[in-house]
């Protein structure tokens, strides 16, 4: 061995530097069971939106008694404005070319009216009162 490097390991405190050798660990202990995770709470209601969208929510809040006709107007122009708009535009893309298909044309008007509409009967329509 080198006799510098001999010199070296005798100044440098090696025992401390290097890890000591792990202690036996038993593994046979007993593990604790995972908690189950808590179920979504169950949402009983008859309206069918709000199954599959989210926003129905905060439009159903929206279209119960007590909700100001400003606020309904409010959102009407906030979240049925572009809707609508979209929906008018795409009605008069589909009967402004004389060249489309009458199933093209049909199924298009189908899904301009409904876009025209969706909101303004979200929005608008008498709702059920709750009963307690």
């Amino acid at each position: 061995m080198d006799p510098r490097l001999k010199a070296l390991i005798e100044q440098t405190n090696l025992p401390d530097l290097l890890p000591q050798a792990s202690q036996e660990v038993d593994l046979q202990q007993p593990v604790a069971p995972a908690e189950p995770a808590k179920p979504q709470p169950a949402r009983s209601t008859n309206d069918a939106l709000q199954v599959y969208f989210g926003g129905t929510d905060m439009v159903g809040k929206l279209a119960n008694a007590p909700t100001s006709g400003k606020v309904k107007t409010f959102a009407m122009i906030l979240l049925g404005g572009p809707t609508i708009v979209f929906g008018l535009l795409l009605l008069a893309m589909v009967w402004t070319d004389p060249a489309k298909p009458v199933f093209a044309r049909a199924y298009g008007t189908i899904i301009a009216l409904v876009l025209v509409g969706i909101w303004p009967y979200l929005l608008f329509r008498k709702r059920e009162k709750p009963s307690n």
